[in-house]
């Protein structure tokens, strides 16, 4: 073994036992559906979510959360909604966070557009509904992790993967999504309490969907 090896693995030993030392502590993440827009579905959302998130070296916790319950410190918000909201003609919003909270965090999910955007109508009975609402789990789950990521890091810009400021449908509904290791590595600087990037600009951060005006 060379030195530059040796050096090398020893180096990356020591990132590997430093990321697991930092996702010792959980995320506490609240789930809240008050519409039940995602019943059937949700379990399935809240570990693809979870999936995602220990992909970007954080680990996370949910609990079911009840309307008009007070906010708890140290939590973040997941607020399912019934109703689909566009950032511009034709390009529907999925999910939206406020760059900056005055207490604890929180996020939005427009349910009925992920659905959309992800070519599903709403589950019957049958297999091909089965798969149908299983693929919409999985779409609201990546949509969640993506607007968790900003809720936790709202440095954190737009760029590929999770991490996409316009969702596809093929992105939402793939056997695999792709993470940017650097964006986990900007999440676990921000959980620490540690600057990583610029901020990101005043307002809210959204990811919308790509491509034309949904049919229905």
């Amino acid at each position: 073994m060379t030195r530059r090896f040796a050096v090398a693995a020893v180096a990356l030993t020591s990132i590997v036992a430093s990321a697991a030392a930092e996702t010792r502590e959980p995320v506490h993440l609240v789930w809240m559906d008050p519409a039940r827009t995602a019943v059937g579905v949700d379990a399935l959302a809240r570990d693809e979510a979870r999936s995602l998130l220990r992909k970007l070296g954080v680990s996370a916790s949910w609990r079911r959360g009840e309307a008009g319950e007070v906010a708890r410190p140290a939590e973040v918000r997941v607020i399912l909604l019934d109703r689909g909201i566009d950032q511009a003609p034709g390009i529907p919003i999925l999910g939206a966070t406020p760059s900056h909270f005055e207490g604890a965090p929180f996020v939005w999910v427009h349910v009925p557009n992920v659905r959309a955007a992800a070519g599903l109508r709403p589950a019957g009975s049958g297999l091909a509904d089965l798969l149908s609402a299983r693929a919409f789990g999985i779409a609201l789950g990546r949509v969640v992790a993506h607007e968790i990521v900003h809720a936790l890091a709202p440095s954190v810009a737009h760029g590929t993967g999770l991490m996409s400021g316009k969702l596809t449908c093929r992105q939402l509904t793939a056997a695999k999504l792709p993470v940017d290791p650097e964006v986990g590595l900007a999440v676990r600087a921000a959980l620490r309490g540690e600057p990583s990037l610029p901020p990101a600009a005043a307002g809210t951060l959204a990811a919308a969907t790509a491509g034309t005006k949904l049919a229905w």
